[in-house]
């Protein structure tokens, strides 16, 4: 039903159904007739239809009037007072009503007049001086009024309002409670100045409600990494990225959690790397060798001393030279070598060797399918006998076997290393068709793949050149022809020889301590 056409029995039937604010508000828009707000307002027995004549926001000022002077319904007087179409005399009347409830409604009307907002500021009731301190037209004296109240809960709805002027600002900062202090800090309109003042303030829980507010400036933040207190600091670090003076400041000044956030820091300086290398907390220690911007000396350090976990941190670090992984396979220690093995860049030459030396760099290793060069078959026979099938597996992978090797390791009961035998470079046609049937899916589906690879590249291969005419013998050749020859073979560069690249420096100390 539209406004035009509502009736007042239906009109009241809705405000008894939704409730008088919910109903002002819904139908405000196409505004209801002066008319039917009359029909509504002479009714003799329902109240609730004068509360809401009283409430609606469009209701004609003469109407509100004659509410106020003929209403029995108490509770028609707070929709009155906070009605904005009320007449200005009338606020002043219920600024002075008897029943606080009507005060306190109109204590937030914006209209009322700045010598009532004083009188109700300084109001007996509590209630009504906390529902003035939300009046968005309070001026200074109201301001001073309610500031300096006895009762906190006055001066918190007073810290609310979202525009205080500077100085009021600055007096509820410094209230005597602490709930209205953080909440003015927190919430409150501030120039940049006021800002600085309370980030510069040094009392934690004024620049932790500083640090809770949002697009809080760059310059109040950087003072708050500066801050004494670990709880500010902490906050902090995740509205700016600190600058090397902020880190210098956690590392002298922080605790052992916020030393280990700075070791973690990308591009961390080598000064302040080294004020945290001799950390006494493990943590910090494990942090700064995990990371990837660790300077040379601070990892001969750490690998140097041969403390377990923070070897393991520092074989996990990315960035680490191969002196230094060398040094760290010296240490001998299983967690380190485990560790090792999950590394991407070992020297080619080291890992043979810890396969060889270390059972537990094997085992990981071998558990990841990761390649090795086997050229000792003492060696790979060895790992052949090994009960773990992975093993087994990098044995046949890793080493130049024959052919006729390869079907036995074919009959492993392991389906990992007959795909291993398989997938051998030296796998006869016969080998992969021999698996086409094996009882393992994968094994079966990868032979198919590789026959049909096979087929393919056989028959994409380019035919072999018809047999070409022997060249005529160099003693035939005409003397132009000699000439020219050898003046081709004269300028022409010698061929380089691959000489294979020099171990480490490190390796044979390696390979001596292994065998010590």
């Amino acid at each position: 039903m539209s406004a035009d056409t509502l009736t007042s029995s239906a009109l009241l039937e809705r405000i008894q159904r939704d409730g008088v604010r919910k109903t002002a508000i819904a139908l405000r828009k196409p505004p209801l007739s002066s008319r039917l707000l009359q029909e509504l307002a002479e009714l003799p027995s329902p109240t609730v239809a004068q509360q809401f004549v009283a409430a609606y926001p469009l209701s004609p000022s003469h109407l509100l009037e004659s509410l106020a002077q003929t209403a029995q319904d108490p509770e028609v007087f707070p929709f009155l007072a906070t009605n904005p179409r009320t007449p200005p005399h009338l606020l002043s009347t219920f600024a002075a009503h008897e029943n606080p409830e009507v005060r306190a409604h109109v204590a937030t009307h914006p209209q009322l007049a700045a010598r009532e907002l004083l009188h109700l500021a300084q109001d007996t009731d509590v209630a009504v001086r906390r529902a003035v301190a939300t009046n968005p037209s309070l001026r200074l004296p109201h301001h001073a009024a309610l500031t300096t109240d006895a009762n906190p809960g006055v001066r918190l709805r007073l810290a609310t309002q979202p525009a205080l002027p500077a100085q009021v600002a600055l007096v509820l900062a410094a209230d005597a409670s602490i709930i209205v202090r953080t909440h003015t800090i927190a919430a409150t309109t501030a120039d940049e100045e006021l800002l600085l003042g309370w980030a510069a303030s040094d009392e934690e829980e004024v620049q932790l409600a500083l640090a809770s507010r949002k697009n809080l400036p760059t310059a109040a933040r950087s003072v708050l990494l500066l801050s004494p207190h670990a709880s500010v600091r902490r906050v902090a670090r995740d509205l700016i990225e600190p600058d090397s003076v902020a880190l210098l400041h956690f590392v002298t000044n922080g605790e052992p959690d916020e030393h280990a956030w700075v070791a973690v820091r990308p591009s961390l300086p080598a000064p302040l790397q080294r004020l945290l290398a001799p950390s006494p907390h493990l943590p910090v220690r494990l942090a700064l060798a995990a990371n990837p911007s660790l300077v040379p000396d601070v990892a001969d350090n750490f690998a140097t001393l041969a403390e377990e976990s923070v070897c393991v941190a520092l074989a996990t670090n990315p960035s680490l030279s191969s002196d230094h992984v060398q040094s760290l396979a010296a240490t001998r220690l299983p967690a380190v070598l485990t560790a090792l093995a999950y590394r991407d860049d070992l020297y080619e030459e080291l890992i043979p060797f810890l396969i060889e030396h270390s059972p537990d760099f094997l085992r990981h290793w071998a558990v990841q399918q990761k390649p090795a060069a086997l050229t000792d078959p003492t060696l790979a026979r060895r790992l052949l006998a090994d009960s773990l099938p992975t093993i087994r597996a990098l044995a046949v992978a890793s080493h130049p076997w024959r052919r006729a090797d390869l079907y036995d390791f074919a009959r492993d009961p392991a389906a990992v290393v007959r795909l291993a035998a398989l997938r051998h470079a030296q796998a006869s046609g016969e080998l992969v068709a021999s698996l086409l049937t094996d009882p393992s899916a994968e094994v079966a589906t990868a032979a198919e793949e590789i026959r049909a690879a096979r087929a393919t590249a056989a028959r994409s291969a380019p035919k072999a050149p018809s047999p070409s005419i022997p060249s005529p013998d160099p003693i035939t050749r005409s003397a132009s022809e000699l000439s020219a020859l050898n003046s081709q073979l004269s300028t022409a560069p010698l061929a380089p020889r691959h000489a294979p690249p020099p171990a480490p420096k490190l390796f044979n100390q390696l390979k001596s301590l292994f065998w010590q």
